[in-house]
């Protein structure tokens, strides 16, 4: 992760530098090295241009007026110097005649030799002009929209292409670095145990690692000897399927058409509670007004607004459904209402305090399902609540008749008929290992099928059940 930051650091820096040298003012200096380009290019114009630009920058620069004027001189341009003017003379005295003199002999004298006359002080050379550029400096800039764009340019667009190039490579690496682990690895998402890419069930928990998202051609081949039209013993729940627990089922039956109060069932995780919820709502669905919660919600609202579509109750246009309405508007259906609330263990005072003041209506019943310390955590947040369940309910396995008649059923809503391929041996040692907890039956019977298609087998005896990792099977019975 820190490499793919660093390297997008990196980029954005690029990107950066980019800009600011495509906003950076020119100096006087840049526009007399274009001048110099220009002027050994043979453009004399606007060598000349650039070199008034510069000046307007610096006026006081001294190799940019050199330049301007060999130029000049060289297109027959240069600056007419005005001629100096000539100081007025100053008015002369009249001039007096001399009168003569007598002549006076006096001794010559030495000649003295003049001083030389000084020299006058040497003119300074004119300046000469800049070297010429370098070979690969010698070509016109490249011009796009009034915009001109050197090689240093170039070189800044290269290194963030460069960069970008690389981000791309490594996402691109990691990414197929990631599909091969995907299919070379499995990793379970119930134990989170790290299996081989070929593997369909989890060598710790045994759970299923591929869905059942289509019919393999020797699975079709397996199920036609058998009659099936899909795998029989997914997870999936059916209600219809639903088996066992005759005595429970028996006591709930006789509390709710007592309408006597709410009736509590517990059970630990498998053993059947949600199928149980949900063949109670399809079964009870012409006696009363029957309604699956899932969870509690944490808005109370969302709930009464899903009884009331699912019972199709209505109200006033715009307005919305309170606790207290409901009664009234169940009275509509002349049937009781009967809320099947499933993981019960979830319940917290939020929820559970409009709850209580639901469940207090006239023609108002729950059913509550879940873990066994649902009863506990009852007692605790809620004692008034808890007060008003008048009946108690545990599930915990199925019989070994009752699980043969789960497999049964399972088979011949498939297609199939009775528990064949499985011998009743088999499915005596299937209800051993599973402890008869159906969805444990369910996971055993998956992963026996599917060896005996990989094997092609015609009968599943009590060897074919003996493979499944039996350390999940332990950790889920005792737990």
């Amino acid at each position: 992760m820190r490499k793919k930051i660093f390297a997008f650091l990196i980029f954005i820096l690029c990107f950066l530098f980019l800009i600011l040298n495509f906003s950076w003012a020119q100096t006087a200096e840049d526009l007399y090295n274009r001048a110099v380009n220009k002027y050994f290019l043979g453009d004399n114009e606007g060598a000349i241009s650039d070199l008034n630009e510069a000046l307007k920058i610096d006026p006081n620069y001294t190799k940019a007026k050199a330049l301007l004027s060999e130029i000049q001189k060289e297109i027959g341009k240069a600056p007419i110097q005005p001629p100096p003017m000539l100081a007025p003379t100053p008015p002369q005295p009249p001039v007096e005649v001399p009168k003569p003199t007598p002549k006076v002999t006096t001794p010559p004298k030495p000649k003295v030799k003049a001083p030389a006359p000084k020299a006058a002080p040497a003119k300074p050379a004119p300046p000469k002009p800049a070297p010429p550029p370098p070979a690969f400096l010698k070509y016109k800039p490249t011009t796009y929209k009034g915009l001109e764009f050197t090689w240093k340019d170039f070189l800044w667009v290269a290194v963030a292409l460069l960069t970008l190039f690389y981000v791309v490579l490594r996402y691109a690496f990691h990414y197929i670095k990631m599909l091969y682990e995907r299919s070379t690895i499995q990793v379970c998402s119930e134990c989170k145990y790290v299996n081989p890419g070929t593997a369909e069930f989890c060598a710790k928990c045994g759970a299923r690692l591929k869905p059942w998202t289509g019919v393999t051609a020797a699975q079709r081949k397996w199920y036609a000897k058998f009659g099936w039209k899909r795998n029989p013993f997914t997870l999936d729940i059916m209600p219809k399927l639903f088996t066992g627990y005759q005595t429970q089922v028996n006591i709930i039956f006789d509390k709710v058409y007592q309408k006597s109060g709410h009736i509590l069932v517990t059970g630990k995780k498998g053993v059947g509670k949600t199928t149980l919820l949900k063949w109670l709502t399809e079964t009870l669905s012409k006696e009363f007004n029957t309604v699956y919660i899932p969870r509690p919600t944490d808005n109370f609202e969302d709930l009464l607004q899903y009884m009331a579509k699912s019972l199709k109750l209505k109200k006033g246009k715009g307005e919305k459904i309170t606790i207290y309405d409901m009664e009234a508007l169940a009275s509509q259906t002349n049937k009781n209402i009967l809320l099947l609330l499933d993981e019960g263990h979830e319940f917290n005072e939020e929820f559970e305090r409009p709850l209580r003041s639901l469940g207090d209506l006239n023609g108002i019943n729950f059913v509550i399902a879940g873990l066994p310390e649902t009863d506990t955590r009852l007692k605790e947040i809620s004692p008034p609540f808890y007060d008003r369940i008048v009946q108690k309910v545990s599930l915990s396995h199925l019989s070994l008749e009752e699980t043969t008649e789960l497999i049964r059923k399972r088979i011949e809503d498939a297609g199939g008929s009775g528990i064949e391929p499985f011998s009743p041996e088999a499915i005596e040692n299937v209800y051993k290992m599973s402890g008869g907890v159906p969805r444990l039956i369910l996971k055993v019977c998956d992963w026996v099928i599917t060896e005996a298609i990989h094997r092609n087998l015609d009968k599943i005896q009590v060897a074919e059940t003996e493979g499944f990792p039996q350390e999940s099977l332990k950790e889920e019975v005792q737990a």
